[in-house]
């Protein structure tokens, strides 16, 4: 049971307007501090889950001199095109100013989200398309034309699920990292600093590749 005192000096703290008001600032900054915590942790989760996976592909934005180098060296290809981890959309962007139909997938829902946006006020929105979608199950088969921005670490996979599900005559480049040389042989190689592209066709007969080198 609560001594007067105790409760003569509780009724003073509760009836004192300052500390009352003192107590509900803690109370607001406590609920923000918790808010700002949720809410960033709601914003990093897109671009630190993929790190979580077995093939970690990083958001690298490509440059506009590979982004140039890229477009100048698929003059002649067509479309359907698909950028396979489209970041921010700048390279399916462009890919529709040159003429292309270009669909862009991507895990980062804030940048699939960006990207719509960005095309929308780039005028280019009738001619793409952004997807949260993970290229390991997205079928590539319907495309002409794909682009990759991979990593090292999943070049290997990469090459053999392109040869397993690409049509005659599709173009591929690869940006920064070469597909697989047992399963692919380039047709072209472009320098770009750190950022060299490599290009592929897949030959005639499915399972062939060609094996020129220009």
């Amino acid at each position: 049971i609560p001594s007067a005192s105790a409760s003569s000096g509780i009724n003073a703290e509760y009836g004192d307007p300052a500390a009352v008001a003192r107590k509900r600032r803690k109370l607001l900054l406590g609920a923000g501090f918790v808010g700002c915590i949720a809410g960033s942790m709601a914003l990093a989760g897109p671009f630190f889950a993929p790190a979580l996976r077995k093939h970690c592909l990083p958001y690298l934005p490509a440059t506009d001199n590979t982004i140039r180098l890229l477009f100048n060296d698929l003059k002649g290809a067509r479309g359907p095109l698909i950028d396979l981890g489209s970041g921010d959309g700048r390279v399916v962007i462009e890919a529709a100013k040159q003429g292309f139909t270009a669909h862009g997938i991507e895990l980062n829902i804030w940048l699939v989200l960006y990207s719509r946006l960005r095309s929308l006020l780039a005028g280019t929105s009738s001619r793409t398309k952004f997807f949260k979608a993970d290229l390991w199950k997205t079928d590539l088969s319907p495309y002409n034309t794909i682009i990759v921005f991979g990593a090292d670490s999943m070049m290997s996979d990469l090459s053999v699920k392109l040869k397993a599900e690409t049509r005659p005559h599709t173009d591929i480049v690869s940006c920064r990292f070469p597909l697989d040389p047992d399963v692919w042989q380039s047709t072209s190689v472009i320098e770009d600093g750190h950022n060299p592209l490599w290009r592929y066709k897949q030959d005639e007969e499915k399972g062939d590749t060609n094996f020129s080198r220009s």
